[in-house]
Parts: C-alpha cells; sequence; structure tokens
C-alpha cells in the first residue's frame, strides 16, 4: 500500500512539473524567438545575460568539493570575454585569461585558508568556468551578426530543442534501455535516438526551405544532434560529480521546472561550438 501512494505522489509530482516545464517554455520561448529576431543590441545583451548567469551557475557547482570558481573576477571576466568577440577584438580574449589566471592566483595566494584546495586549483576552475560559459553566447552573436544569421540561430534552435524535446517524449513512449545509466538514470536509447533523428529531420527540413543545403550545412545537421545529446550528458555528468541536482543559483529559480541556465542551454552549449567550429574551418567569415 505504501509503494502505490510513494508511486502516486511521484506520477502527481512528474505530471505538476511536466506543467511548469511547459508553462515556462511557453512563457520564455517567444521572449527568446523575438530577441532572436531582433538581433543586434538586444541579442548581445542576451548573450551578455546568458554568460552571467552560466557563469554564476558553473562557479557554484564546485563548491561542495571546495574549489568554487572566483565570480569576483570570473564574473566580468566572461562578460568582457563574450563584448571582445561581439567587437571582433580576439586579441584581447588571450589578454583575458592571462589576467584572471594572473589575479585568480594572486587572489589565492591572499586569502587562502588552511582548509582550501592548493594553490591554482580555484583559478583553474574559474578559466574552467569562463571558457564553457563565455565562449558559446559569444558565438552565438557572431553567428547571429553573419549575413543570414537568423537562419543559423533558428538552426541551432532547431537542433538542439528538436532533439531534446522529440527524447523526452521518444523516452516516455517507448523508453525500455539505459542510455548511461550512471550518469542520467532517466535518459533511454530509444529516446535518444527519436530525438537524434527528429532534430536532424527537422534541421535539414530547415536549410532545405532556406536553400542552405551544403555539405557543411547537412554535416553540421547530421552530427549536431548528436552532440546535442552529448552535451545533455556531460552536463549530467558533471551535477553528479558536484553532487548537485541541477545548475540553478541558490533562492534564483530563473527558468522554473527547467533547472538553471546551464540545464536549460547544456545541449546548446555543444552545438554552438560545432557550428561555429565548422564554420572557421570551412572559411566562412564573420
Amino acid at each position: 500500500m505504501t509503494n502505490l501512494h510513494t508511486s502516486a505522489e511521484k506520477e502527481a509530482q512528474t505530471r505538476s512539473n511536466l506543467r511548469v516545464r511547459a508553462l515556462t517554455s511557453f512563457v520564455l520561448g517567444p521572449i527568446v524567438l523575438v530577441i532572436t529576431f531582433v538581433g543586434g543590441v538586444a541579442f548581445t545583451l542576451l548573450g551578455l545575460a546568458l554568460a552571467a548567469f552560466s557563469m554564476l551557475e558553473f562557479s557554484a557547482l564546485g563548491a561542495d568539493r571546495k574549489i568554487a570558481g572566483i565570480v569576483t573576477i570570473g564574473l566580468p571576466a566572461v562578460l568582457a570575454l563574450v563584448l571582445a568577440f561581439s567587437a571582433h577584438e580576439y586579441g584581447w580574449v588571450l589578454a583575458l585569461f592571462v589576467a584572471v589566471s594572473a589575479v585568480g592566483l594572486l587572489l589565492e595566494i591572499l586569502r587562502r585558508p588552511p582548509e582550501r584546495p592548493p594553490i591554482g586549483k580555484r583559478t583553474l576552475y574559474t578559466l574552467l568556468a569562463l571558457i564553457y560559459s563565455g565562449l558559446p553566447p559569444a558565438f552565438m552573436i557572431e553567428l547571429r551578426a553573419m549575413p543570414d544569421g537568423l537562419i543559423w540561430i533558428v538552426f541551432l534552435f532547431f537542433i538542439t530543442w528538436g532533439t531534446d524535446t522529440l527524447a523526452f517524449f521518444g523516452g516516455r513512449m517507448w523508453g525500455k534501455h539505459k542510455l548511461a545509466p550512471r550518469i542520467s538514470p532517466k535518459k533511454t536509447v530509444e529516446g535518444a535516438l527519436v530525438g537524434i533523428i527528429g532534430g536532424a529531420a527537422l534541421a535539414l527540413l530547415l536549410l532545405a526551405n532556406t536553400e542552405k543545403l551544403s555539405a557543411l550545412t547537412v554535416f553540421v545537421a547530421l552530427l549536431g544532434p548528436v552532440v546535442a545529446v552529448a552535451g545533455d550528458l556531460f552536463e549530467s555528468g558533471l551535477k553528479r560529480y558536484f553532487h548537485a541536482g541541477d545548475s540553478h543559483i541558490a533562492g534564483l529559480n530563473i527558468i522554473p521546472g527547467h533547472g538553471g541556465v546551464l540545464d536549460r542551454t547544456d545541449s546548446l552549449i555543444w552545438v554552438t561550438a560545432l557550428c561555429y567550429v565548422a564554420f572557421k574551418i570551412a572559411g566562412i567569415t564573420f
């Protein structure tokens, strides 16, 4: 009887979470799409907000293992990184990493209590947070600024949102075999396959209707959903390593039902990097 009661409670909680997730998506989704359509300063501000919240969340993840990022230098650095990219001042990016390294090490030496980890560990973690939180939003801003940039951002959304949404419903309908039980017990092979096939189909459909089909774009459309799933698993692995249920900042539930910003953009981070790097290698200018 107790098991039946517990099962009913879990099912009710799942349904409640789904309603919250759906409501949040219906509210925030159109806002993001409008800002994406407008582009320019509005999209840059969105990128800055994404970078800032991601930096705060990533920095906080390591707190349980006493290697939280140094927010006092990480937050301004990630904003400067995004602005440097948007202004095409790439030389400043290297200078930023050097400055963060130097200042971070100095702060660790001056403020290090006896129980803190070895010198340099928090600085390294801050640099990782800077890369993971700052580069993807910067890449997105550059992609949006390209000719037909709106198409490329929607392309990224089709891959990530399509893969994520279809994988979720595919897993609920047909999921039987665990994809990575030690990392993310709820994800299934069947769900991942539905997401990958569906995400690729949506991306290819967009390319065909916008006359953007090419060997490069088809490659990204086919590989992107696989990378999206990998990004999702990577974020799950991070949270498991750092003993965190989700990545949101304590006391700030910015995306109800979806966890934190990193929880919502884990796939987008990786797919954006894939698209940006592929375009760079192909010699497409920004």
